[in-house]
Parts: structure tokens; C-alpha cells; sequence
């Protein structure tokens, strides 16, 4: 009779447990959505004077070999950060190609603003094989003839098991312009 009862205890102890824990998890994901985008939000216009605009390319991995016939697949975090104390910086579109140069996925459908000194990521899980070796990113942004460079790099990484795999690129400008 013992038994059963710290049984049913050690059962509802476990229940109750496993759901507190999985609802306040969610909660917090969402919270942590929500904030993130209030430095990050939709432009209504993009009428800035003497716009320049500035095209990077970013190279990810989603896998990298370890041999001819082996590879381990990596999770990717795409990081924009705007690195001027005043000004906002205008993210245009954010596209994703695959080794054989198809876009893959469009991150932005429309431009964004991003608040001065913000910094936004744009994630690729691990699981997502559709980039392979030679993936990569292309951002396009504007801003005044005054806003400093924001900088714009990757971060692979792999923990899975007992190894640990991480490391990052950086993006280069490949088309410069201004807008009148």
C-alpha cells in the first residue's frame, strides 16, 4: 500500500514537472521573439538623403567535411549589427543561396530598419542541409553617406556528441552605390 502511494506521488510530481517546465519554455521563446524585433521593424519609407547603398556576401556552411565521405552539419547564425551610436541602417532584403547559386530563402520580404547600436541574427538550424559547403548569404543595405559600416558576419556551429565545432566569417562588400 506504501508503495503504491509514493509511486502515484513520484507519477504526479513528474507530471506536473514536465508540464510546468515545457509551458514556461514556450513562454519565454515568444517573449524573447517579441523583443527582439522592437529594434528591428519594418520601414514605412526609405527617403534618406544621399543614400549609399552597399551589397555583402556572406559565406556559411551548413555542413563541412571531415573526409571524402564524412561531414558534420553545422547550425548557422547570420548577425547584422549596426555599429553607429546615431543613425539607423536600412536592411533591404536578406537572401539565402545554395553551393549551386539557387536562392534557397528570402529572411526579410520587406525592408527593415535597424536601430542604432542593434544588432538582429537570422538562424539556420542544424538539421537544414539545404545550403550545403558553399552556401551564403546576400544583404543589401542602405543608409546616409554618414553611417559607419555595420558589421555583418556568420557563426557555424556543431555540439553534438562529444566534439565541438565553431567557428565564423565575415562578409565582404561586393557592390557599392548611391542613391540621389
Amino acid at each position: 500500500m506504501k508503495t503504491k502511494t509514493t509511486l502515484k506521488i513520484l507519477i504526479v510530481l513528474f507530471l506536473y514537472s514536465f508540464f510546468t517546465i515545457g509551458c514556461s519554455d514556450k513562454k519565454e521563446v515568444t517573449d524573447k521573439k517579441q523583443r527582439e524585433h522592437s529594434y528591428f521593424y519594418p520601414a514605412t519609407t526609405s527617403n534618406m538623403e544621399q543614400q549609399t547603398t552597399k551589397t555583402v556576401y556572406v559565406p556559411v556552411y551548413s555542413h563541412v567535411y571531415t573526409s571524402e565521405e564524412k561531414y558534420e552539419r553545422m547550425g548557422i547564425t547570420l548577425s547584422i549589427r549596426n555599429t553607429d551610436s546615431d543613425e539607423n541602417m536600412l536592411v533591404k532584403n536578406i537572401l539565402y543561396y545554395n553551393t549551386k547559386g539557387d536562392l534557397i530563402e528570402t529572411f526579410i520580404d520587406k525592408p527593415h530598419y535597424l536601430k542604432p547600436m542593434a544588432s538582429i541574427d537570422f538562424i539556420v538550424d542544424l538539421r537544414d542541409m539545404r545550403g550545403g559547403s558553399g552556401a551564403n548569404f546576400i544583404i543589401k543595405w542602405e543608409g546616409s553617406q554618414t553611417l559607419l559600416s555595420p558589421v555583418i558576419q556568420a557563426v557555424m556551429v556543431n555540439n553534438t556528441g562529444n566534439r565541438a565545432f565553431s567557428f565564423i566569417t565575415e562578409g565582404y562588400t561586393i557592390k557599392k552605390g548611391t542613391k540621389q
